[in-house]
C-alpha cells in the first residue's frame, strides 16, 4: 500500500456497460449521479474515500463539490488507473485528488478518523472472502470520523445481460447484515434502476 502516490489502477465485474472510449470501468453513467450526490450530501471542506475508485468519475464529481478546502482519496490497486484520473483532475483545474495506491482486501493506507463521506461503488461484490469483508468494513469504521457515512452502490440480485453473475450479488438485505457486526445501521435505500445504494451510519 502506497498512500504517497502523487498525481503525474484482477479483472472486476461491473454493474454498467462497459464504453471502451473511457478512462475504465464506472457505474457512474449507469445511473442519476445528481440523486447519488443529493443523498451523499458533501459540502464544501469535506473527506471524500472513494473505495475501488476504478475510471474515477465518483472522485472527480466529488472533487468539484468538496472544493479546494476538501480532500478527495481515490483508493485503487492499479497505479494506471489513478493516472488517469489525476490527468483529468488537472485537466479540470482540480487540485485536491489525493490518489492511493492500496488493495482493499488487506486495508485502507489512510489515517484514522478522517473521513466524512466512504463511498464503495460496485465492488463489493468482487470479494470472495468474507474475512476479506469483514477486514474492510473495520476498516471503514476506522477511517470515519464520527458521525461520518458509508454508502454503498450495488448491482441488484437479480439476472441481467450485463454485470457480475447472480451468485456474486448482494442483495440490500444481505448488505444489511453483512454490516451489523461492525457497528453500521442502515439509514436509507436508494433505487438506481439496475443497481441500488444504500447508506449507513455508525451506531452511537
Amino acid at each position: 500500500m502506497n498512500r504517497d502516490h502523487h498525481c503525474r489502477g484482477g479483472q472486476r465485474h461491473h454493474c454498467h456497460r462497459e464504453d471502451h472510449h473511457r478512462r475504465g470501468p464506472s457505474s457512474f453513467h449507469m445511473h442519476d449521479s445528481a440523486m447519488v450526490f443529493g443523498m451523499l450530501a458533501l459540502k464544501k471542506g469535506d473527506a471524500f474515500l472513494d473505495l475501488g475508485c476504478g475510471a474515477g468519475d465518483y472522485s472527480l464529481r466529488a472533487a468539484e463539490i468538496v472544493g479546494d478546502s476538501g480532500n478527495i482519496y481515490a483508493l485503487d490497486l492499479w497505479p494506471d488507473m489513478l493516472n488517469k484520473i489525476c490527468e483529468e483532475g488537472a485537466a479540470r483545474g482540480l487540485k485536491n485528488i489525493h490518489p492511493v495506491v492500496s488493495d482493499i482486501r488487506r486495508g485502507i493506507d489512510i489515517p484514522d478518523n478522517c473521513i466524512d463521506v466512504c463511498l464503495v461503488a460496485t465492488v463489493l461484490h468482487t470479494l470472495n472472502d468474507a474475512s476479506e469483508k469483514t477486514k474492510l468494513f473495520a476498516e471503514i469504521k476506522r477511517v470515519l470520523k464520527p458521525g461520518g457515512k458509508l454508502a454503498i452502490i450495488e448491482c441488484k440480485k437479480d439476472d441481467r445481460p450485463f454485470g457480475p453473475p447472480i451468485h456474486m450479488r448482494i442483495s440490500p438485505e444481505e448488505l444489511e447484515k453483512q454490516l451489523e457486526a461492525p457497528g453500521f445501521i442502515k439509514t436509507h435505500h436508494v433505487d438506481l434502476g439496475a443497481n441500488y445504494m444504500a447508506l449507513f451510519s455508525l451506531k452511537r
